[in-house]
């Protein structure tokens, strides 16, 4: 096949997916809006009671347990069937006692195993003191929705409810939920409810986001958005724009408890309030801090969220039938159309193919030359991926001698000291073993290589790398693939001499500070962490919160860039 052929392909591959959207229509609306009857000051009284009562409740506290107790004893008491779930993780590195409050309103048939599910997470930030909008505002919604539906004849399906723990060190509890389900396909669909009672939210933010994969379907945000709209008088439930929804999927970190529903397959939405722009920096002060207390919940803001809550219950009880649908997609809100499916696989793909066709017509034109050429140039490109692969080795060891911290699933949360303080033994270990790895490297690859390849060599072993990276993150999550699109600068690197190397040079910290940018722009923007954001970064590889073949990838891509940069020692 001739690069022409190729090139003709992949145009027509694309070009193809331009028509290939499917049309998706409003969901029916089948409750009776008089029916609600939530309350915002029986909310913000719940809600008062919990948080004065049970302070400082993190995770493993004797607060905590105290809490679960009393909520507990709230649900019983309204007519729900509640146990207690009791686990451990480590975090911290030490061992914390978790509890879940699980409680069930049964439906009208018994032989119905259909859910809906609700959760909440009652535990706080140990930088907080009441920890009331996150989370007591979603846990006093939580209860006033008990007892709204126990106070009625019993649902279509049955209702459960739960109040988790560990929510803010990677969503333990729902986690842990979902995981123990004896069958999650019964799970209609579910909700969390998380920071909802500011007196400045001004509208509802649905959040779709899995935790490490999956994204909430469509339909499920579209029923909530409708289900509001019925009411006449609340907030305006706000879905993302396609571009962000594109940002969602590419990097599946979630911050609510929906992630660990969406990525077990189930339906779900995370419920959260938005607000004015005007009001973004005192949030970011609001969040984790000692301020988050009763002062600045609002009943306005509280009735505004269940009344939306308590809507979408109704309808989903309202219906026979629930929609089924599948894969990553774009949703387009103007013209009700969603791309999913093969269409938009196709369009991932055609990107893979950018780098295959690249590696292939780089350098030499035979297969055999081709064969050659990338055997010759893989003794310098080893020398420069094993390294970083050590690393990554050295910081799993760091947390197993105590030298980093151990923690569950996530690092500390947010403005805990421990995540903006870094340890810098551990820094210092860490950048004198990398020098040492590579020294290391390139010392066996000067003893051992062969003949010096040839730029074109190198840059083609480069890009065939880079290619099947891509073909790992198409069926790991396709999204992801945003993180190499910088790296389409590398392809200008063209092993300069003299002062044209600094050209090279600067094409590849271009390309490498970009995908920094993404990943500080997706992941740690929100969080403000700023420089500090790398020492995060350390605790989430150490305690391999990205798995180890995804660190595999990454550093594969980042010995690709350096093999173009790097001159291959010569051979003894």
């Amino acid at each position: 096949m001739t690069r022409k052929t190729c090139v003709i392909l992949l145009i027509l591959l694309l070009s193809a997916t331009s028509t290939a959207c499917e049309e998706t229509s409003t969901p029916s609306i089948s409750y009776d809006p008089k029916e609600l009857s939530f309350s915002g000051r029986r909310a913000f009284a719940i809600e008062d009671e919990f948080v004065t009562t049970f302070t400082n409740r993190h995770s493993g506290t004797n607060q905590s347990q105290l809490a679960t107790e009393w909520l507990w004893e709230q649900f019983t008491a309204a007519g729900w069937t509640c146990e207690m779930d009791e686990w451990e993780i480590i975090n911290y590195s030490q061992p914390v006692s978790l509890r879940n409050v699980v409680c069930r309103l049964p439906g009208e048939d018994a032989n119905d195993p259909r859910e809906i599910l609700v959760l909440a997470h009652y535990d706080q930030a140990s930088t907080t003191i009441q920890g009331a909008d996150n989370d007591g505002s979603g846990i006093a919604i939580l209860l006033h929705l008990a007892e709204i539906f126990a106070s009625e004849d019993p649902p279509k399906y049955t209702l459960v409810f739960v109040a988790d723990d560990a929510e803010e060190y990677g969503m333990v509890g729902s986690r842990r939920y979902i995981q123990t389900h004896l069958d999650a396909e019964n799970i209609i669909a579910g909700i969390s409810l998380d920071n909802l009672g500011r007196y400045y939210y001004d509208s509802m933010i649905l959040e779709s986001v899995g935790q490490f994969s999956g994204y909430g379907p469509i339909w499920i945000a579209l029923t909530t958005r409708e289900a509001a709209r019925a009411a006449g008088n609340l907030w305006e439930v706000k879905l993302k724009a396609p571009f962000d929804q594109a940002l969602d999927q590419a990097v599946p970190i979630s911050l609510t408890d929906q992630g660990p529903m969406v990525a077990a397959g189930v339906p779900a939405l995370g419920f959260g309030a938005g607000y004015h722009p005007d009001y973004a920096d005192e949030h970011y002060r609001l969040w984790h801090d000692p301020d988050d207390t009763m002062e600045n919940q609002s009943p306005e803001a509280l009735e505004q969220s269940g009344l939306i809550g308590e809507a979408w219950i109704r309808q989903l009880l309202s219906m026979e039938t629930f929609p089924e649908e599948s894969g990553p997609y774009l949703y387009f809100d103007e013209d009700q159309q969603v791309l999913r499916g093969v269409p938009l696989y196709l369009i991932f793909i055609g990107f893979v193919g950018l780098f295959f066709i690249g590696s292939y017509f780089i350098g030499t034109r035979t297969n055999q030359n081709k064969r050659s050429g990338w055997l010759k140039a893989l003794p310098h490109y080893l020398g420069l991926w094993l390294p970083s692969v050590a690393s990554i080795l050295l910081l799993y060891l760091f947390v197993e001698v105590g030298i980093m911290d151990k923690y569950h699933l996530y690092p500390a949360t947010t403005k805990d000291p421990a995540m903006l303080n870094p340890r810098w033994s551990a820094v210092i270990l860490s950048v004198l073993g990398l020098g040492l790895f590579f020294w290391i490297g390139r010392r066996l690859e000067r003893k051992y290589a062969g003949a010096v390849p040839e730029f074109g060599e190198i840059k083609s072993l480069a890009f065939m790398f880079i290619g099947l990276v891509g073909v790992y993150i198409v069926i790991a999550n396709p999204f992801s693939l945003l993180f190499l699109v910088p790296v389409l600068l590398w392809f200008l690197i063209r092993g300069r001499k003299g002062i044209g190397k600094l050209l090279d040079i600067s094409l590849f910290l271009l390309g490498g500070l970009m995908v920094y940018a993404l990943i500080y722009f997706f992941g740690f923007l929100l969080l403000r962490y700023g420089f500090v954001f790398l020492w995060m970064f350390m605790n989430i590889i150490s305690i391999r919160m990205f798995s180890f073949p995804a660190m595999l990838a990454a550093t594969a891509v980042m010995a690709a860039g350096l093999s173009l940069i790097v001159n291959p020692p010569a051979s003894k």
